[in-house]
């Protein structure tokens, strides 16, 4: 199939390269920060064994990384392949189904909409490509499995994207969902056991995991756990995802601005009901109708849940739901094109369509290309989270704009009293600006909010130190030794305190401390010098 459509494959892969090729030079941003070094410092086995449930993609950055040597262009490379992938696999699958016209309008509008930047652009989102493309590969083999083998290359498949996110949980209700619509429950039943058990049991590796994953949530926050209101939840996120899929203009990495008022909140409502409307009617008129909007909802229940573990609207979430959005576009496009009457109008939407999502996805790829662009963008439309503009007093900071940065750390403090991070990064604004004194309160702040901040200790140690209060500085880096044992760079800096105070022995053991762990720690040999 692939050999007898390679033109039309070629054209879907050229629409993506055309709308992505300036998201190639994107530096790493936000989470990709966190991750790759936390990848780099365990080494490959160690990442794998404490992330099992998304090691296909623990490998993948760390391969990449050793491919690019650094460079983030391997990382975007491998998003981008991922993409034309998922597109082709679209393209395939919807030609099997229901014809090669719909197959085209659905694989050509999903190549370049915006609403998959997120998870395109930004390298952290690429997990989200890589399931979604073995999610849609098990369906496609499970469409063919009439030959056996098939079906062991889907239930193989599916493996597969189980171990690039859990999100693929939700493949057996797919594949029940199309049994229902186009074959027989009373048949197949049988072929669908497999994929239940496998899903039962990695869901209960899940929900013995929640506990964990709330309190990490509410550390990161600063915020108590708290359950969502699936009553609002569910409602705010299915509109709000098909409103972006259809007008995607506000498009954000912190979707905060969830407040609505009673009037929105009840249109919502109405929308979703309408939305159930359409999928009961699909079932009983338009078989077809009724899959794919069951698909988009289907994909959606793993970050439906009330647990408050994920974001009430993410982009990313919404990568493979948008397939099932865009197929009934698609369906609607080709009933048009196949009426005489109506072929024009057809042919006209859907290229004002692509050449408007074109530019759009090309415009939101420059939001992604700089941390500086990225939360510059994100200010503009979340500007009631607490984190965006703590990372815009990074940005100001960066740039020497040490007032803006201030105001920017002050403003994120007042939108979350307990918020730690901004208390840390005002204070070392603070220093920066010779405010020694509103640096040390802020620096206590930030470690009464969170105790295991040892960077703040490491620096109201430096401050102390700069103010010759030797006594306190070494108290302070040795609490921040205590939280942090394993950084070399904190006992050489207690062994430089010890120098300045001439306890030459209490230098020397630190010195030497520093190197058992790092034997090529400058600093620590030549303070060791200095000691001896």
């Amino acid at each position: 199939m692939m050999k007898k459509n390679w033109l039309t494959l070629s054209v879907l892969a050229l629409l993506v390269f055309l709308v992505y090729v300036n998201s190639l030079n994107g530096a790493f941003v936000s989470d990709d920060k966190l991750t790759l070094p936390f990848i780099l410092a365990n080494g490959l086995g160690k990442s794998l064994i404490s992330r099992p449930y998304s090691a296909f993609q623990t490998i993948i950055m760390y391969l990449s990384y050793k491919i690019g040597g650094g460079s983030p262009i391997p990382f975007h490379l491998i998003n981008i392949l991922s993409h034309i992938g998922v597109v082709w696999v679209i393209y395939i699958l919807f030609a099997v189904i229901a014809g090669s016209t719909i197959a085209f309008f659905t694989a050509a509008l999903f190549a370049v909409h915006p609403i998959l930047t997120e998870s395109i652009s930004w390298i952290s989102g690429g997990p989200y490509i890589r399931y979604t493309l073995f999610v849609l590969l098990t369906f496609l083999f499970y469409v063919k499995s009439k030959n056996k083998k098939w079906y062991w290359v889907s239930f193989t498949t599916f493996v597969v994207a189980l171990l690039f996110s859990e999100d693929a949980l939700v493949v057996p209700l797919i594949l029940a969902v199309y049994e229902l619509a186009f074959g027989s429950i009373k048949k197949n039943w049988k072929k669908l056991i497999p994929y239940f058990v496998i899903s039962a049991f990695w869901s209960l590796l899940y929900v013995v995991q929640i506990g964990t994953r709330m309190a990490a949530v509410s550390g990161q926050s600063y915020q108590p756990a708290a359950a969502l209101n699936p009553l609002i939840q569910i409602p705010v996120a299915i509109t709000f995802y098909l409103q972006l899929i259809f007008w995607p203009d506000k498009l954000t990495l912190y979707h905060s601005e969830m407040s609505f008022g009673l009037v929105d909140y009840w249109i919502r409502v109405i929308g979703v009901l309408g939305l159930v409307g359409v999928i009961i009617w699909g079932w009983k008129k338009n078989k077809y109708v009724f899959f794919w909007l069951s698909f988009f909802i289907i994909s959606l229940l793993p970050m439906l849940t009330p647990f408050g573990i994920s974001w009430i609207v993410a982009e990313r979430y919404v990568y493979l739901g948008t397939v099932g959005v865009l197929g009934v576009v698609g369906y609607g496009l080709t009933s048009l094109i196949k009426n005489k009457k109506t072929e024009t109008i057809g042919y006209l939407i859907f290229v004002i369509a692509i050449m408007g999502l074109m530019i759009r996805t090309v415009v939101r790829n420059i939001d992604w290309q700089t941390e500086d662009n990225l939360w510059i963008a994100t200010g503009k439309t979340a500007p009631n989270y607490w984190v965006t503009h703590n990372n815009l007093g990074d940005v100001y900071g960066r740039h020497g704009d040490l007032k803006r940065s201030a105001k920017e750390f002050e403003l994120a403090i007042k939108l979350n009293p307990r918020y730690a991070d901004a208390y840390h990064n005002l204070a070392n604004t603070y220093r920066q600006m010779g405010d020694t004194v509103n640096a040390l309160k802020n620096f206590q702040l930030a470690l009464k909010y969170n105790p295991g901040l040892w960077q703040s200790d490491e620096n109201i140690a430096a401050i102390y130190f700069s103010q010759g209060n030797f006594s306190s500085a070494a108290d302070f880096m040795q609490r921040a030794i205590k939280i942090s044992p394993s950084d070399t760079y904190l006992y050489a800096g207690l062994g430089e305190i010890y120098l300045k105070a001439n306890d030459k022995n209490k230098a020397k053991q630190a010195f030497l401390q520093a190197l058992s762990i790092d034997s090529h720690n400058i600093n620590a040999k030549q303070g060791l010098a200095v000691a001896e």
